[in-house]
């Protein structure tokens, strides 16, 4: 799987000799909750990987140490050529490897701006919501923006993600009618079902 950019920046943390998870999220300047997310999808696709402690306290796992995979190493090292070599416009090659398949570029463009508009009403959610919810947002929108990397199973996970963090407090929201529009239209251009409430 093709690394976003984040994930390039904790490899990178990694490699500089960054290991325990405080030093990690300090450096990148991101919270724990974040960072554990981030590391354990990384794990996943076997780049790094991390070892890990529970705390009676915080009632959380805590990270102790992350290292490389050699994998990780490699990917570091190809980083730059594959940069380059990769560079397409996103309005100009359009597969989403499902049922939007050959759409045209218009289209593509449609729901990338329905995306923008997501973003919206997610920067306007709670604090512990918005965090996790811009998390996965950002990485939806990474996996359409770059054709090389679009997987139609990490643009589900992604966007029911997104939704599994608003849609229970969507009543709360600022026009959550136009919220729910904008989730229909994604929903049907991505052919991503979803059950959404009434208002």
């Amino acid at each position: 799987m093709p690394l976003n950019e984040k994930q390039i920046k904790i490899l990178q943390v990694i490699n500089a000799g960054n290991i325990s998870g405080d030093s990690i999220a300090q450096a990148l300047g991101t919270s724990m909750q974040m960072l554990r997310y981030y590391l354990d999808t990384m794990a996943e696709d076997g780049y790094l990987k991390a070892a890990k402690v529970f705390d009676n306290k915080t009632r959380e796992f805590l990270i102790v140490r992350a290292y490389l995979t050699e994998e990780g190493k490699a990917a570091l090292d190809r980083i730059g050529s594959d940069q380059t070599s990769n560079q397409v416009d996103e309005t100009t090659q359009i597969s989403l490897e499902a049922d939007v398949n050959k759409s045209p570029p218009e289209e593509i463009t449609a729901i990338l701006k329905s995306l923008d508009v997501l973003k919206e009403f997610v920067d306007k959610l709670p604090d512990g919501r918005r965090e996790l919810a811009i998390v996965y947002l950002e990485d939806l929108q990474a996996e359409i923006k770059t054709v090389y990397r679009r997987k139609p199973q990490r643009i589900k996970a992604y966007f029911l993600a997104v939704l599994s963090v608003i849609l229970p407090i969507v009543q709360q929201l600022n026009n959550a009618a136009d919220f729910l529009e904008c989730t229909k239209f994604l929903s049907s251009k991505l052919n991503i079902p979803v059950k959404l409430p009434s208002l």
